[in-house]
């Protein structure tokens, strides 16, 4: 992958989020809730840490999944052309690199098949998410699963925040848009790979008028039109302004203190037939987004986020429903504007009290065998 390459998908992911197994076997195979990172621009990209610095803080954390943003645009040819390609073809480069290096340290990928989306993809002929040409997914969707089921991957994810403007505009409508989207998603990889996981969801936590849709109403209006099977339910409870301990409300809205309202709706709709596995059981939660601010208008004290941080996953752990909890970042983004820094190193990559609380709380739970564990290939 160029540099520039490169450059463009950091900037694309990193500002995006600003803006708001199977083929070794079944979800359960590994003992224990599995602690995942997440860290584009220094995992794929390499334009914060160097891939093989980050991959040892990884495994100072007992990190067994790492979690990728796959940019459409900045993967595919011609993508800021408002003409598509006669030729579409794709580069997964530095993804395959990072594939390579982690599976050294016994850590596993999973793919979140997202944006944003070239011009000629889009409805607006921008690059970004808005009105998402079903077709053009397809054929992004068939790509990637074909050339990762080789690697293997067993997991992907489908989009990423389908609730939140920036990811799926309008908001109204949202819900159905994204149907459609997992739905072909779902068949494309259950063809060319079978024994694959598929999560639905990447939900945002919280709703916002004119911004953002409630994460348990956009479940429902997805659902509500038919059936849909998944092997998880993947999710972002983020609360920026409180600690992972703040009183619980009972609302259509999903932070790390209110992950029963997300189960109790999975549930409802499990024994509905609308959402199941696809043995018929309600989803498991896989939190593949979380952390606190180190900078910004939600920037807490580092003391307070060490705290808080192992809390939150300590919540995440005695949670029977929760399979997966991500940190995510490692080192501060880069200097293009972006204010959400939920990093736990330093630009250098030298740990902070954070990092250092949850290396110490991984640690612990890796002795009593309540976490699972890498396995070095």
């Amino acid at each position: 992958m160029t540099r520039r390459l490169a450059l463009l998908l950091a900037v694309a992911a990193l500002a995006a989020c600003a803006l708001a197994s199977a083929s070794a076997g079944p979800a359960g195979a590994a003992k224990g809730m599995e602690i995942a990172l997440q860290d584009d621009a220094s995992f794929v990209s390499e334009v914060t840490l160097k891939r093989k610095k980050a991959l040892k803080l990884a495994s100072r954390l007992h990190v067994t999944r790492i979690r990728v943003n796959l940019v459409w645009v900045a993967i595919v040819n011609k993508g800021r052309s408002k003409k598509r390609p006669k030729h579409r073809r794709y580069d997964f480069t530095s993804y395959d690199a990072l594939i390579n290096a982690a599976k050294r340290r016994g850590i596993k990928l999973q793919l979140t098949i997202s944006g944003f989306a070239p011009k000629w993809a889009t409805g607006d002929h921008k690059v970004g998410c808005r009105k998402i040409k079903l077709g053009d997914f397809k054929h992004y969707v068939r790509a990637v699963v074909k050339h990762f089921k080789h690697a293997p991957v067993d997991r992907y994810a489908i989009w990423n925040e389908p609730n939140y403007r920036s990811w799926n505009a309008p908001l109204k409508g949202n819900a159905e848009r994204y149907r459609k989207m997992y739905l072909a998603a779902y068949k494309i990889i259950r063809t060319h790979h079978k024994r694959a996981k598929i999560l639905i969801g990447e939900t945002s936590p919280s709703g916002k008028k004119g911004t953002s849709t409630s994460p348990i109403k956009f479940l429902r209006a997805m659902a509500k039109e038919g059936k849909l099977k998944a092997d998880g339910y993947a999710h972002h409870p983020y609360d920026y302004r409180h600690g992972p301990r703040w009183p619980k409300t009972r609302d259509a809205n999903a932070a790390i203190n209110n992950l029963d309202n997300l189960t109790d709706a999975l549930d409802k709709l499990a024994k509905q037939k609308k959402l199941t596995t696809r043995a018929g059981k309600p989803l498991d939660l896989y939190l593949t987004e979380f952390g606190y601010m180190a900078s910004g208008p939600y920037k807490k004290p580092a003391t307070q986020r060490a705290k808080f941080l192992t809390e939150a996953f300590q919540i995440a752990l005695k949670n029977p429903r929760v399979k997966e909890m991500l940190q995510y970042l490692l080192a501060p983004p880069p200097p293009f504007g972006n204010e959400f820094d939920t990093s736990i190193v330093t630009k250098k990559g030298k740990p902070t009290k954070p990092f250092r609380a949850l290396e110490e709380w991984t640690a612990k739970q890796a002795k009593a065998h309540l976490i699972a564990r890498p396995v070095a290939r």
